[in-house]
């Protein structure tokens, strides 16, 4: 109970600190605290209007931040989980507000990204780097736009090809060498053409990234190598004033060491590789300057082989995921309203799972109003499946401007649906099947979720703001894997009497309680010198209710996954820019539960804190050099148990650009 006063005692606080400085030392407004168009709610509205804690982070501000792939930039948002397997874009669980990594929904310009398999795969996002224009990270429920999986929240990327907005012709080459034979090379090109004749304008992009390494020696002999290639072609054509078609072709492959990301066998000498086919295509048009329509379509095709023992079979999964939903668009000057349907084909293809298809269809509509200086924003959707039937989830925001503080508050209701593997996991399998494996449940329902929220912004000056959000989720059948006696587990394969497995099962009743408070700002912005940073802190407290299911002696569940989250993290970055200079700084703190598994003797610490830093140098208008000390103190740290994550890492980079 204390835990709780502090976090409404630091809520209320924080807003009443007040900064102050030279206004005259600084040039330009902080571009990230500046209202920005939010693809993702499908109402081209700002952020500032939403009613949620939404941080947009343009391509122009990208070099502020060091990373080396899409999910090491996500760390280093405050109040942003981020739990990794191996780094470098390996594998990666997103964890929004405390929710299990199959809770936060990844969309690529608008269509979905999570693979029907597991959400292990959500963050292989089969495009570059320098194909951002922007990304958008919406905090909270959003399962009444966009169906299920939207429970901890939404990451929107936003592409350059897939935005009306004009874009530069650039040439981005770029080549990083390191240890551990570590080198990765990345060719960005776009390019715009203008036909004349018929009054029309195109514009394309092709990128290209690799990025390979030998690995660190992570046990005797066993090293966390990887190999990762990603290829994206896209075009947008303007064909008039009023119709617009976007089209992208990708393709991603990441082969990686795999050792104890899914398992702790001691026979676990495991590697994985995952290719992905990628197609997508946008139509928009504009009836008049009011209305308008967007038709997209989706396909992915994922590819999984994961050989657990080079000595044992190796499992195979083909996955394909076909996707389209049309929307509709009115825009008057009292308010905005859209709507539409969408719809999913899902179908697998696997070894050990078997062969099934999944059908799924969900209808929407979202409304806004500006009513005497505060906006009104409900919306609605119904979805419809054969596995959880009809499921309807409301919600409502409302967002209030005064001065210099936004106040902001919503509540809705949100869906997960399991995923292939949590339904059928070793379902297929043939032989007696060994102790402590996970079983696949083919009868779970679907997650539900009653979300709340309450958001205080301040922005005493243009260049510094404070985000402050107390939410409230309280979850039912949560789907979590969950050590079960052989005799309670209803399916049809060989079981070993007397033993344990993880069965999949929805967990009755799962309460989060939590705070995320964040602070950006941009305190310097001249000719010279430029100084940019955040700060992000995330408190969360959990409660469950399990008294149907299997417990030890302390009345403790055993899952896997439910109560990963850390309940405490923390993270800083700073950018600092002296004329050709450039010094980047980020750091993460995380404290959750200490594990410790004596079999392959690995400790889960109970925390810690790691730190990055990156120097730059401008040798001229065009060239770039960099020199970038990943895990500086040489910290040992995992997210998981015996997934270990990279220690000291020396990487030397180069960068052209016109």
């Amino acid at each position: 109970m204390k835990n709780i006063y502090s976090i409404i005692l630091l809520f209320f606080l924080i807003p009443l600190l007040h900064f102050s400085q030279d206004k005259n030392s600084l040039k330009s407004e902080f571009n990230i605290l500046d209202p920005v168009i939010v693809y993702g709610n499908m109402l081209n509205t700002t952020n500032s209007k939403s009613g949620k804690n939404i941080t947009i982070i343009k391509a122009v501000e990208l070099e502020n931040f060091a990373f080396n792939s899409i999910d090491d930039l996500l760390k280093i948002i405050p109040s942003l989980e981020i739990q990794s397997r191996g780094g470098f874009g390996n594998q990666s669980d997103i964890v929004l507000r405390g929710s299990t990594f199959n809770q936060t929904l990844v969309l690529l310009d608008g269509m979905r990204v999570n693979d029907p398999l597991t959400g292990h795969f959500s963050m292989y996002i089969p495009i570059t780097i320098s194909d951002i224009h922007q990304i958008e990270i919406i905090r909270g429920g959003a399962s009444s736009i966009y169906g299920p999986d939207a429970v901890g929240g939404v990451i929107n990327i936003v592409t350059k090809s897939f935005t009306e907005f004009k874009q530069n012709n650039e040439v981005i080459i770029s080549d990083k060498l390191g240890q551990y034979n570590f080198t990765q090379k990345n060719i960005f090109v776009s390019y715009s053409l203008k036909n004349k004749k018929y009054n029309n304008n195109s514009y394309h992009t092709v990128s290209i990234n690799k990025i390979k390494s030998d690995g660190q020696e992570l046990y005797e002999d066993i090293y966390s190598f990887f190999d990762h290639n990603t290829f994206s072609i896209s075009s947008r054509f303007e064909c008039n004033n009023k119709l617009n078609i976007s089209i992208r072709s990708s393709y991603d492959k990441r082969y990686f060491n795999s050792q104890y990301y899914y398992t702790r066998s001691t026979y676990d000498l495991s590697n994985e590789a995952v290719e992905k086919l990628w197609a997508q295509g946008k139509l928009n048009y504009k009836i008049n300057q009011d209305q308008m329509i967007d038709v997209n379509f989706s396909f992915q095709s994922v590819d999984d082989v994961y050989i657990f023992n080079p000595n044992f079979p190796s499992y195979e999964n083909q996955t394909n995921l076909i996707n389209g939903r049309i929307s509709y668009l009115i825009n008057t000057k009292e308010s905005i309203l859209t709507f539409g349907s969408d719809w999913q084909k899902r179908g697998m293809t696997s070894i050990d799972r078997g062969d099934h298809q999944d059908y799924y269809i969900g209808g929407f509509i979202n409304y806004m109003k500006t009513w005497k200086g505060i906006n009104l924003n409900p919306s609605f959707r119904m979805d419809y499946n054969e596995h959880y039937g009809l499921q309807l989830c409301p919600q409502f925001n409302i967002n209030y401007k005064i001065k210099s503080m936004n106040i902001r508050a919503n509540v809705g209701r949100t869906i997960r649906s399991a995923d292939f593997t949590e339904r059928y996991y070793n379902n297929n399998y043939s032989g007696e099947l060994s102790s402590g494996r996970n079983i696949g449940n083919p009868e779970l329902n679907a997650e539900k979720t009653l979300n709340y929220e309450f958001g205080l912004d301040i922005k005493k000056s243009k260049f510094f703001q404070i985000n402050n959000t107390l939410f409230y989720r309280s979850s039912s059948d949560l789907i979590d894997w969950v050590l079960t006696p052989s005799e309670n587990i209803p399916v049809n394969i060989d079981l070993i009497n007397d033993e344990m497995y993880f069965f999949a099962q929805n967990i009755s009743q799962l309460y989060t309680l939590g705070l995320e408070s964040e602070l950006w700002f941009e305190i310097i912005n001249s000719d010279k010198l430029n100084l940019f940073g955040s700060l992000g802190y995330l408190k969360i407290l959990q409660a469950e209710n399990s008294d149907e299911l299997w417990q030890n002696n302390d009345n403790t569940l055993f899952s896997k996954y439910l109560a990963n989250n850390s309940g405490d993290k923390f993270n800083y970055n700073l950018s600092i820019k002296y004329k050709d200079l450039g010094l980047q700084l980020n750091g993460l703190y995380k404290a959750r539960n200490k594990e410790v598994d004596v079999s392959i003797g690995q400790t889960l610490e109970e925390d810690y804190f790691i730190h990055n830093a990156k120097l730059m140098l401008r040798v001229t208008k065009n060239i770039s050099s960099s020199v970038e000390l990943i895990n500086i103190f040489n910290t040992e740290y995992s997210d998981f148990l015996g997934a270990i994550m990279p220690k000291r890492w020396v990487i030397f980079g180069f960068e052209y650009k016109l």
